[in-house]
C-alpha cells in the first residue's frame, strides 16, 4: 500500500520530460521539456490542438508508457526505469475516464463500477458491492444499479464512468475528453461531478479537453503546443470574454499585443484618474475596487476574483478610470492585459460580448454615481 501522507502537496511532479516516437524509420519528438507539478485537490486542465502531445503525455502520467527522458514522479515515485509491476501497482491508485464510456454492455452498472475495486489488493465482494451502490447513489444512479449500459443516455453512462474511476478513492483522476460526447448541459454536470467528488476526496485531477464550456472549473488550464507546455492564456481570456467565439479567441492567442502581468500584494494596478488604454482579465488573487471620496473617506466597489475583469469603462467610453483598483491578497496576482486595439478588434466581431460589456458598464457607472 502507499503511504497517505505523500499526497498532501504534489501528486504529480514532471521535470525535463521529452518522449519520441519512430516514424519511418526516423525519430519525432512528441514532448519537449515538459515541466509541470500538479497538486492535491486541484483541478487542472489540458488543451491543445490535435497531435500536439496531449494524449501521450496523459498516459506517461497514467503509468500506461515507459519513459525515456527526464523525470516523472507519480505519489513521489519515480518512473524512470521503474518495472513494469510498479507500473501496474501505481495504477491502482489512478482513475480513467474516457471519452467513450468503455462501459461492458453484458455488465449491469452496478457490475460495471465493481471492475475498479477487483484489482485492487484488499478486495472482497460484499465490501465491493457495498462500495459501488454507495458511489452510484452519489452520482444520482441509485435506482439503476441493475440497469445495462444499453439502457442509459449518454449522460448517464458518463455518470458510471465517472463512478467507476471514483470508487476505489483514486488520488489522482485522468479525463481524456469527458464531455465530447454529451451536450453542454450534460457535459458541464459531468465535469461538476468529477471536481467535487474529487475535492471529497482530496484527490487531483487532469482532465485533456478542447470544450471551452468547462473552462470556468478550472483551477489551472495549460497548453500544448508542438510538444511544448504552456499557460493558456487564450482560455483564461476565455474565462472573462465568455461569449468570445473560437475564432476571437484564437485572434488573442496568437497576437503579440496581450501580455501577463504580476502585481505583488499591495501594489495598485489602475488608479483613479488616470488613463489606461488597456483591459484586465483576473487569472490569479484578488483585487478591490474602490474610490476615494472628496472626505478622503474610501468606499469599496467590489472585490474581484479569477475570471472577473476591469478596464472596460475606459476601454468603451475613453475616460479616465473611475475607480483605483489594489491588490488585496496575500500573494501576488496575475492578469492578463489586452490593449486596446487588440481588444477592440476582438470584441467589434462579437455584439454579444459587447452587449454584456456595456451592461456591466453601466452598472458599474450606477454604483459609481450613487457614491458621489
Amino acid at each position: 500500500m502507499l503511504e497517505t501522507n505523500i499526497f498532501k502537496t504534489n501528486i504529480v511532479e514532471i521535470d525535463r520530460l521529452n518522449h519520441y516516437y519512430r516514424e519511418g524509420g526516423q525519430r519525432k519528438q512528441v514532448l519537449s521539456d515538459v515541466n509541470l507539478a500538479i497538486q492535491s485537490g486541484e483541478t487542472l486542465l489540458l488543451t491543445g490542438e490535435s497531435g500536439s502531445g496531449k494524449t501521450t503525455l496523459l498516459s506517461l502520467i497514467g503509468c500506461l508508457r515507459s519513459l525515456q527522458e527526464g523525470s516523472l514522479k507519480i505519489f513521489d515515485r519515480e518512473l524512470f526505469g521503474i518495472q513494469e509491476t510498479k507500473l501496474f501497482k501505481l495504477r491502482r491508485h489512478i482513475g480513467f475516464i474516457f471519452q467513450h464510456f468503455n462501459l461492458l454492455d453484458f455488465m449491469n452498472i452496478e457490475q460495471n463500477v465493481q471492475i475498479s475495486l477487483e484489482l485492487q489488493a484488499d478486495f472482497s465482494p460484499g465490501k465491493a458491492r457495498r462500495m459501488s451502490r454507495e458511489v452510484l447513489e452519489k452520482v444520482g444512479l441509485g435506482n439503476k444499479f441493475h440497469a445495462y449500459p444499453r439502457q442509459l443516455s449518454g449522460g448517464q453512462k458518463q455518470r458510471v464512468a465517472i463512478a467507476r474511476a471514483l470508487v476505489h478513492s483514486p488520488q489522482l483522476i485522468l479525463a481524456d475528453e469527458p464531455t465530447a460526447a454529451l451536450d453542454s448541459k450534460t457535459g458541464l454536470e459531468a465535469i461538476e461531478l468529477i471536481q467535487n467528488l474529487a475535492r471529497e476526496q482530496g484527490s487531483a485531477v487532469l482532465i485533456v479537453t478542447h470544450d471551452q464550456r468547462i473552462f470556468h472549473v478550472a483551477d489551472r488550464i495549460i497548453q500544448l503546443e508542438d510538444g511544448r507546455l504552456k499557460r493558456g492564456y487564450s482560455e483564461e481570456a476565455a474565462l472573462g470574454l465568455s461569449e468570445l467565439t473560437e475564432r476571437e479567441l484564437h485572434r488573442l492567442a496568437t497576437n503579440f499585443n496581450f501580455k501577463v502581468r504580476t502585481y505583488q500584494p499591495g501594489e495598485i494596478i489602475v488608479r483613479e484618474g488616470d488613463r489606461s488604454p488597456e483591459f484586465y482579465i483576473l487569472i490569479q488573487g484578488t483585487v478591490e475596487v474602490f474610490q476615494q471620496l472628496h472626505n478622503a473617506h474610501k468606499v469599496v466597489l467590489n472585490r474581484l476574483e479569477r475570471g472577473d475583469y476591469f478596464g472596460e469603462i475606459a476601454m468603451l467610453m475613453g475616460q479616465r478610470s473611475p475607480a483605483t483598483v489594489q491588490v488585496v491578497s496575500n500573494t501576488p496576482v496575475k492578469i492578463l492585459v489586452i490593449n486596446r486595439k487588440v481588444f477592440l478588434d476582438t470584441v467589434s466581431d462579437s455584439g454579444l460580448t459587447k452587449a454584456v460589456l456595456l451592461q456591466q458598464m453601466l452598472k458599474r457607472l450606477k454604483i459609481s454615481a450613487s457614491l458621489n
